[in-house]
């Protein structure tokens, strides 16, 4: 994906399919209805009722876990789909490296000796969505060797 998002459906499947594609759906800037301003909000929820898109969660760039209703958004900016390295919100680009890197951890001792298909491929999103260079300054035993001067083209082509 990694691409524009173009509104509430693909924001929540960017949340839905958190473990596939990894990364996250952050804007530049959310304004909603009363004037308040958001800059580099990430998205982290949205509730559907009934098929109708309720209320939308997300982070701000301070840290502020911040909950809305749908029509008290005024506004989204720059809506895109992006890796955890490529987070403007530093907040959560920490939040969401810590989580990646314990998750990367303890998907290596699981598989200690068994490099499957399945779990180098897993592996291989999670250091591709911290990024090589991050995932190198912590001390975490892979069990393969990963080459970080490869350069990834898009695995589907279009017809």
């Amino acid at each position: 994906m990694f691409n524009m998002l173009h509104g509430l459906k693909d924001i929540h499947t960017v949340i839905s399919n958190y473990r596939k594609i990894g990364g996250a759906a952050e804007a530049s800037v959310i304004c909603l209805s009363s004037g308040e301003i958001y800059h580099n909000p990430v998205f982290t929820n949205i509730d559907v009722s009934k098929g109708q898109y309720v209320s939308l969660c997300f982070i701000d760039e301070n840290g502020t876990n911040i909950m809305v209703h749908v029509d008290q958004i005024a506004m989204i900016k720059e809506l895109q789909h992006k890796l955890i390295c490529q987070l403007n919100n530093n907040h959560v680009k920490q939040m969401l490296l810590g989580d990646t890197l314990q998750y990367l951890q303890k998907l290596c001792e699981i598989n200690d000796g068994f490099v499957t298909h399945t779990f180098k491929k897993e592996a291989l999103k999670l250091i591709r969505d911290i990024s090589v260079n991050e995932f190198k300054k912590h001390d975490i035993p892979l069990p393969f060797q990963i080459e970080d001067n490869l350069v990834h083209l898009k695995e589907r082509l279009f017809a």
